[in-house]
């Protein structure tokens, strides 16, 4: 009974170590079928071949739209920078201490003075004026004195005057008197008497001429001073009155402000700036110009200028060349005249164009060029007909063609979209 249960374990025993062998010789075999499998995929044994023979003929390529690369000259222009400026600009300032009593027009406001203006034309503030009124009444009163003074005196001249002439006639007659009694004394028909009584009238009456022309010359030298004096009160009033005239501050042109410095209260001093204003109807364009472009610019020659912030094009007129360069930027300054317009604010930038001769280009559609991103991107016709895709840098557009700086060579066909 022993005996045949060791069989029995030994014979399970055997069985049990021959099983993993033979699968891991499955497993070997599996894997080697695999890697066979895919040598054969990847030779491409599973894919119909071509069968060898003359090639199939392709189809025609597609006709496109196609425009060559020209070559053409075109005028070469430089920019310079400029500023819109008023030609004519004032700052506005006080010609006497006072405090500001009125101010009449803010910031952008428009003034309109004419040859004739009234009184109350291009007023921009009031100072107080009552010192200024005081000085002119005084002045006044000043005057009429004077001339109520010189009226007197004048009637006084008069009546010396009269009295001159009555005395100078008193005197012919006594002088005549006097002759005739020499004429009778010598015939003895007057008496030593009566001619000494003519004589002594005489003398009376001449100096009664001699005081009489005393009193003319008196009477005509206070005239004289009364008139100077009159003359002086009317310089005083005057000046009173030109004084009292500068408590009105006003615009010396027609214009705009562009700037108001002062407020209701402030004490401004004599020169201090107000308000400053610009004349509207004549802008300008002020550009420093580099020196080598100046000998290409004369008087009087029109100018290209373009306005960024309009996105406007004029044309303006060269008006001046101020002889003078600049040392540390090596240009001189241009100003170049514009027409009227109520836009053109003063501070703009702008940008003047300067004619420098002639310039080849090659060109292309605008069409034609596409955009991916920042690459720019155009098809070329090959000389087979297959459209081959190139980048290329472009310059300047001009209308509806623009330059191309590098990728294309002339003649080349771009396809046109």
């Amino acid at each position: 009974m022993t005996f045949e249960l060791d069989w029995a374990m030994s014979e399970f025993s055997e069985h049990t170590g021959k099983a993993p062998f033979k699968q891991e010789i499955l497993k070997g075999f599996g894997v080697l079928a695999l890697l066979v499998f895919l040598m054969l995929w990847l030779a491409g044994a599973f894919i119909d071949k071509v069968q060898p023979g003359p090639p199939v003929p392709g189809s025609a390529p597609p006709k496109l739209a196609t425009k060559k690369v020209e070559r053409r000259v075109f005028p070469l222009i430089v920019d310079q920078v400029g500023t819109v400026s008023a030609k004519d600009e004032a700052r506005v300032s006080s010609r006497i201490m006072a405090q500001v009593k009125e101010i009449l027009v803010t910031e952008g406001d428009s003034i309109s003075v004419s040859q004739l203006g009234s009184s109350q034309e291009g007023v921009l503030a009031r100072l107080d004026n009552r010192d200024m009124l005081a000085r002119v009444h005084q002045a006044e009163q000043q005057v009429l004195s004077m001339q109520n003074a010189l009226e007197a005196g004048r009637a006084k001249l008069e009546g010396a005057r009269a009295q001159l002439a009555a005395a100078r006639a008193n005197r012919e007659k006594s002088v005549s008197d006097y002759r005739r009694f020499q004429d009778l004394h010598q015939n003895q028909a007057a008496t030593g008497q009566q001619l000494q009584h003519m004589k002594t009238q005489r003398n009376v009456a001449e100096a009664q001429v001699a005081a009489a022309g005393k009193d003319v010359q008196a009477a005509e030298q206070d005239t004289e001073r009364f008139q100077a004096q009159l003359k002086e009160a009317e310089a005083g009033l005057a000046e009173a009155r030109v004084m009292l005239s500068h408590t009105a501050i006003r615009a010396p042109f027609s214009g705009r402000v562009i700037k108001k410095l002062v407020n209701v209260g402030d004490m401004v001093a004599p020169g201090q700036t107000m308000f400053i204003l610009d004349n509207t109807s004549a802008p300008e364009i002020h550009a420093n110009v580099t020196e080598s472009l100046i000998p290409r610019m004369k008087i009087g020659q029109e100018v290209p200028v373009h306005i960024d912030a309009l996105n406007r094009s004029l044309v303006g007129i060269l008006q001046e060349v101020v002889p003078r360069s600049d040392p540390g930027t090596r240009t001189m300054l241009v100003k170049i005249s514009l027409a009227p317009d109520p836009s053109l604010v003063s501070g703009l930038f702008a940008r003047i164009q300067i004619h420098q001769g002639q310039y080849e280009a090659l060109v292309i559609p605008v069409k034609a060029v596409r955009e991916v991103g920042q690459l720019q991107l155009v098809d070329v016709v090959t000389p087979a007909g297959i459209p081959q895709r190139r980048f290329v840098t472009l310059g300047k557009t001009h209308g509806e063609l623009v330059e191309v700086l590098s990728g294309l060579n002339e003649n080349d066909a771009v396809v046109i979209p």
